[in-house]
């Protein structure tokens, strides 16, 4: 449990690197001791390392042989795991429909687990949604996905929580984004990388940082995305750009 506790907390905090180094000698030990709990864990929750290594099919793969382990009687914190990692495993290949059906088809058994009483799993699971309606909303031109987001935005809002605030100033940036609001745009995402580093939230501040230099398309802009890169190099990131893709879609 403690493991799990820790790691959780560096991959909020962006150690990659050192998530990375972590969890193969600890899923080898769990799946040698017959311990499915912690082997579940280790394949769902962290299985964007598998991603920083530019591994889609593996990532996958261990979310695949995670489900056959678990029981599949009711709705638990594995399968939302479970969603999480088959859905940003969508964004980061790009596969935006397949993310948004992961979501569209398991959220209600998730609503109806209670899951989402807690609030950190509530938040994250708010984002996730917005992530895929922008992404989808994009590429199929739908405004509803847009005032879908919207709406979600506003959900994370009032949660009222400083660490959460910058995932509402990504989804507003990206839905002023594809309304061609563009000085709105860069000034909220802008924000959201301000507050993603006051929050000490690494990963979300670069692959956001990143995104703001795309967009800037300027000196400044060029300069911002080297630093992310760079940044993300250090942390085992293969592809800054689709990490970006996933955690911060839509534009």
């Amino acid at each position: 449990m403690a493991n799990r506790f820790m790691l959780s907390s560096l991959l909020y905090l962006g150690e990659l690197a050192e998530v990375s180094r972590r969890v193969p000698s600890l899923l080898t030990a769990a799946l040698e001791q017959g311990n499915v709990f912690a082997a579940t864990d280790l394949r769902t929750r962290m299985n964007s390392i598998w991603l920083a290594a530019d591994d889609p099919d593996k990532a996958r793969a261990e979310v695949i042989e995670a489900l056959k382990a678990w029981p599949h009687e009711g709705f638990h914190l594995q399968h939302y795991s479970s969603l999480l990692a088959q859905a940003q495993i969508e964004l980061y290949t790009g596969d935006f429909d397949v993310a948004w059906k992961h979501i569209v088809g398991q959220w209600p058994a998730l609503e109806n687990s209670m899951l989402l009483r807690t609030q950190v799993l509530r938040i994250e699971a708010t984002y996730l949604r917005a992530r895929a309606a922008l992404a989808t909303g994009l590429s199929d031109k739908d405004p509803d996905k847009l005032d879908l987001a919207e709406k979600l935005a506003h959900k994370i809002e009032k949660e009222n929580m400083d660490w959460a605030k910058p995932f509402a100033a990504v989804i507003r940036s990206a839905i002023a984004h594809q309304r061609h609001q563009h000085a709105e745009s860069t000034t909220l995402l802008a924000a959201a990388v301000d507050g993603f580093e006051r929050m000490d939230m690494r990963l979300y501040a670069a692959v956001s940082r990143r995104r703001l230099g795309e967009l800037l398309g300027d000196d400044r802009g060029r300069q911002l995305l080297a630093a992310a890169d760079a940044w993300m190099t250090t942390q085992r990131i293969k592809s800054p750009e689709r990490m970006m893709r996933m955690l911060v879609p839509g534009f």
